[in-house]
């Protein structure tokens, strides 16, 4: 489970920082307003498409990450599934926030920002993950029941880190 989990962490800031440089190319001619411009676009269009008002389908990998992945063996084949979970390129993403987390990587964060986004992205699959493992009862039944609460709740207190992120800036 630690080498899982440590690839996520792994992961997450691979995506993070292909993301920042990738953005730093990106945002050169860019000003400032134009750039918060595109990131408050992707909050409202992920936050509309959280709550369900708009019903659209984000990109991502509609395939789980390969078992194949384990003949590593019983350490090096769970890190590296984590990595590849962890960069969130190779497999589903239950939640349309990590699109608003790409943006501002690739629009507003220095490197350290989004190193921070990364591990934070990683940090909230492994907490899933565990969670999952670990949950008493039918953790997927749970979670249906609940996923429009959850939904708006984690987007609440995302848009919330993020203001907190942009008056801190």
């Amino acid at each position: 489970m630690a080498a899982f989990c440590g690839g996520l962490v792994v992961g997450g800031a691979i995506s993070a920082s292909v993301l920042v440089v990738v953005g730093s190319l990106l945002r050169a001619p860019l000003p400032m307003s134009v750039r918060w411009g595109v990131v408050g676009a992707v909050v409202v269009v992920v936050g509309l498409t959280e709550v369900g008002v708009l019903k659209i389908r984000l990109p991502e990998n509609r395939r789980l990450v390969p078992e194949g992945v384990f003949r590593l063996g019983r350490h090096l084949g769970p890190l590296q599934f984590g990595i590849e979970m962890g960069t969130g390129a190779r497999t589903y993403l239950p939640s349309g926030l990590p699109y608003v987390a790409a943006a501002v990587a690739l629009f507003i964060a220095s490197f350290p920002q989004a190193l921070l986004i990364g591990v934070g992205f990683g940090v909230g699959r492994a907490v899933m993950t565990t969670a999952h493992l670990r949950y008493p009862g039918d953790w997927d039944l749970q979670w249906a029941r609940y996923s429009t609460r959850l939904a708006v709740l984690l987007s609440g207190t995302f848009l919330v880190s993020l203001l907190g992120v942009v008056l801190a800036s």
